[in-house]
C-alpha cells in the first residue's frame, strides 16, 4: 500500500543520489572544474598561503573553479590544521601553485559503497514491509485477536 509506494520512493531517491570517495590522484592530475579536491600541503604552502587561510593549514577542500598545470584555484569548503582543528569556510576563493601540494585527492562517484547503500536500504524496506505484515495479520479490525481458522 502507501507505505510500500513510499518506501520505493525513498530507495529510488536514495540510489540516484550515490556514493562518492576521495580518490588519491598525483598532484600533476588535471582537475575539472566542479570536482571536489582535498589537497595535503607541503610546509611552504603552508607558510605561503598564511594570509589567505589563517596560520598552520595543513589541508584544504573546496571545488575547482579553475585548473591549469601550474595551479589549482577553488572555493574553499573547509580547512584542517596542524592540531586537527576543522575550519569551514564559506566559499573563499584560494589560488594553490601545484609544487606547494605534498599530495591530493578528488571525489569520485563510488559504484562499491553505492550499491551497498542500495542493497541496504532495500534490506531495511523488505524487513520494514514483512514486519508490518506479520504484526498485522492476528489482529481484527477491532483490536481484538481474529478468530482461529479451521
Amino acid at each position: 500500500g502507501r507505505s510500500a509506494a513510499v518506501s520505493v520512493l525513498l530507495l529510488t531517491a536514495w540510489s540516484l543520489v550515490g556514493c562518492y570517495a576521495l580518490v588519491p590522484v598525483t598532484t600533476a592530475t588535471p582537475v575539472t572544474v566542479s570536482r571536489t579536491v582535498r589537497v595535503v600541503l607541503t610546509a611552504a604552502g603552508t607558510v605561503s598561503l598564511q594570509q589567505a587561510l589563517g596560520s598552520d593549514v595543513k589541508e584544504i577542500e573546496g571545488i575547482v573553479t579553475r585548473s591549469n598545470a601550474d595551479t589549482l584555484i577553488f572555493a574553499v569548503a573547509e580547512t584542517l590544521t596542524g592540531a586537527n582543528q576543522r575550519f569551514v569556510s564559506h566559499g573563499d576563493t584560494v589560488a594553490v601553485a601545484r609544487p606547494l601540494v605534498e599530495s591530493m585527492s578528488v571525489q569520485q562517484y563510488s559504484q562499491k559503497r553505492s550499491i551497498g547503500l542500495v542493497l541496504g536500504i532495500a534490506l531495511l524496506v523488505v524487513l520494514t514491509i514483512v514486519g508490518i505484515t506479520t504484526g498485522t495479520s492476528g489482529v481484527s479490525g477491532t483490536g481484538q485477536p481474529a478468530p482461529p481458522q479451521p
